[in-house]
């Protein structure tokens, strides 16, 4: 018998699974065959058909979504001591790579069962430091954009957008990560299209687009009458590669696939489980179109521990996962004792959970998720009203 050796091959039922298949390995064999493996034509060619889909001018393609993040706030002129104003329901990377900046994370509630932040509490964290509003589409939902774009205009405050799990969603006609300054996407396997580890910024400034470039690159730049590069400033080395590139192409040409296929299994995810009334579903706003980067669901009985629930799931060889940890709630945080008035972040991070779904999830693979789903609900409901 072969040893399994993925994490994901211990479960019968997988908490998600790349929509990886041959075209992506062609893609990669042509570019080794090429010789030319760094950054180069297919990084160009990602690029453009990213920023063609989402609707900007720019997109520059970068090792990872948190180098996305971490150079976004270097272009918009983030400075020691400016405040970031975000939500804690996020991965620890959108508040780390404001920290390495010299900024100062400072946290949103989000708003109950839409899981991105509130626009209503946003006007309350700001002050004469705060400078940047990080604003994160969580889950592959929409956060609220129009009345954020509002506050955000009001307050002169430069809006990025964490958009690492929502390429494919949409807000009332545009494409979530064509709304702020800049934009930050995330291609890492967990996302709707993957090249393994990458990244991506978005923009409509010729000038944030040639920090970026010119910063994933050690700082160098073009400048003068010089023909050969110069550093300008003191860089990295974020570059994505051609063979990253190339996958991504692939991947790329089938997002409209994934999206899809994924939309298919929530729509029926949402029709089984709304049903059960211990369970509380996702919203998002009015107008807007999830990619369904994830499903999580909320135990809303609170006569259920969603720990036993979690472990009936695991027993079945099913893989769930709690909800989002909020950052604040995180040791390198928690210890600055940074704004723990957060109700609805801490609702969400107790009470959530994450349901198997993937492109190539099956018809009986989902049936038998909805099946123990039920069965872990009923078994330790307490109420007669959660059965």
């Amino acid at each position: 018998m072969k040893k399994k050796t993925t994490k994901s091959a211990l479960y019968r039922i997988p908490l998600c699974k790349p929509y990886i298949s041959k075209e992506e390995e062609q893609a990669a064999r042509a570019v080794f065959r090429s010789g030319w493996l760094m950054q180069g034509p297919k990084v160009a060619e990602f690029e453009k058909l990213i920023s063609d889909y989402v609707g900007t001018k720019f997109a520059v393609a970068v090792n990872s979504g948190t180098s996305a993040l971490s150079l976004a706030l270097m272009a918009v002129g983030l400075h020691g001591g400016d405040k970031v104003l975000m939500p804690s329901h996020s991965f620890v990377a959108t508040a780390n790579a404001a920290v390495h900046r010299g900024g100062e994370p400072v946290f949103v509630d989000i708003a109950r069962g839409y899981y991105n932040i509130d626009p209503s509490k946003i006007e309350a964290a700001v002050d004469k430091w705060a400078h940047v509003l990080m604003v994160v589409h969580q889950i592959g939902f929409a956060a609220d954009m129009e009345p954020i774009m509002s506050i955000a205009s009001r307050h002169k405050l430069v809006v990025i957008e964490d958009a690492a799990c929502s390429l494919g969603s949409a807000y009332k006609g545009r494409k979530t990560g064509a709304f702020g300054e800049v934009a930050c996407l995330s291609f890492h396997p967990r996302k709707v299209i993957t090249t393994g580890e990458g990244g991506m910024v978005l923009t409509n400034s010729e000038k944030i687009a040639g920090i970026v470039r010119s910063l994933r690159n050690h700082g160098l730049a073009l400048t003068g009458k010089s023909k050969q590069p110069q550093c300008e400033m003191a860089g990295f080395n974020y570059r994505m590669t051609d063979v990253q590139a190339a996958m991504g192409i692939a991947q790329f040409r089938k997002l409209d696939k994934i999206i899809r296929l994924r939309t298919r299994l929530a729509e029926r995810y949402r029709d089984k489980l709304s049903k059960l009334q211990a369970l509380a579903l996702p919203k998002w706003p009015e107008g807007s179109i999830p990619n369904y980067q994830s499903f999580v669901v909320e135990v809303a009985d609170e006569s259920i521990d969603r720990e036993s629930v979690l472990n009936y799931m695991t027993q079945e060889d099913i893989e769930c996962r709690p909800g989002i940890q909020p950052i604040h709630r995180e040791p390198a945080y928690a210890k600055k004792g940074i704004n723990e008035n957060l109700p609805e972040t801490i609702r969400a991070a107790e009470r959530s959970f994450f349901l198997p779904l993937y492109p190539a999830m099956t018809n009986q693979e989902q049936k038998t998720v909805i099946k123990c789903l039920k069965e872990a609900v009923n078994k330790h409901a307490r109420t007669k009203e959660a059965r």
